[in-house]
């Protein structure tokens, strides 16, 4: 089984044939974990219709069957090839025959649906299956339903996501801001994206109800960080939101690290004359004017 797993993760599974001969030639009967690793292997290489071959071979072939961990795997194989009828049929029958799903069944269906662009199925597919089975929603499963919501254009829905979050004492993680602040920018709601960015540092500012700790983010993506504030400047935020920030971090957050390169663009950035909607508007890029402020921004003005 090591070495099958070894083969699957280094993505030779042509060699696990072989494998599987010698251990029949040595008397050794493949388990679960045997049929789950060669399953997950395939799917890892994108060939799902392998991985349901060796399901219906186990089927037929042994008495065992398919755990939670083989159903995940192939569930995931189907998202990462967008067979959502396939995945659908595999969820029943996971359901039928009584194996109860987990969080991360929930992230898989949610990353399955939001590829096909079914996003309303998503979130009724882990409000009906966590009510059934009694699933508390953990961080990984809120962060995948906000990115399925900024992938399929809808980040208000996103927002009320972070939200909630926070309400039921869930902490976002660098991934569940990365998803935001990116989302918003790429709207070019260059203060939403500030303000999402003083949440997560816990800085003065924040949106008022991500202003508590619950909300913050303790070893914030560095990153993350330089590249939020070096897109502000790009987009003629320099003076009026990327300085200010980098003045709070200097005075409330200290052990913030912003990368003196950072800091000399947003300094260049404040000598251009003119106002952020000016300065955008001869450089063709989308500031803050606009649909700058969308729907779901309204509370990120003030």
């Amino acid at each position: 089984n090591s070495l099958i797993n070894a083969c699957a993760r280094c993505g030779r599974m042509d060699c696990v044939p072989q494998l599987l001969a010698d251990m029949e030639r040595h008397g050794i009967q493949p388990n679960v974990i045997t049929y789950s690793t060669v399953l997950k292997g395939h799917c890892q290489m994108g060939d799902v219709k392998a991985a349901f071959a060796i399901l219906k071979d186990m089927r037929e072939k042994t008495n065992m069957k398919p755990d939670e961990i083989m159903y995940n795997s192939l569930l995931d194989g189907c998202a990462q090839s967008n067979m959502v009828e396939d995945g659908m049929r595999l969820l029943q029958q996971m359901l039928d025959e009584g194996v109860p799903p987990s969080s991360f069944t929930l992230s898989v269906l949610i990353k399955l649906m939001s590829r096909a662009r079914k996003l309303d199925e998503a979130f009724r597919l882990v409000d009906e299956l966590s009510r059934k089975h009694k699933l508390t929603l953990n961080v990984h499963v809120y962060t995948n339903l906000i990115h399925a919501c900024v992938t399929n254009q809808a980040l208000p829905r996103g927002l009320e996501l972070l939200d909630e979050m926070v309400e039921r004492w869930v902490q976002p993680e660098n991934r569940t801001y990365a998803c935001l602040i990116r989302g918003s920018l790429s709207q070019g709601q260059c203060v939403q994206a500030e303000k999402l960015l003083r949440a997560a540092l816990g800085l003065n500012g924040a949106p008022e109800k991500l202003a508590n700790r619950c909300a913050q983010v303790y070893n914030f993506d560095r990153a993350l960080l330089n590249e939020t504030l070096l897109d502000l400047v790009d987009r003629g935020f320099a003076q009026e939101l990327a300085a200010p920030l980098i003045a709070d971090i200097h005075q409330m957050k200290p052990h913030i690290h912003v990368d003196p390169a950072t800091q000399r663009r947003v300094m260049s950035g404040m000598a251009r004359r003119g106002s952020p909607q000016e300065w955008t508007a001869q450089s063709g890029k989308t500031g803050r004017s606009g649909k700058g402020y969308g729907k779901g921004a309204d509370r990120f003005r003030q």
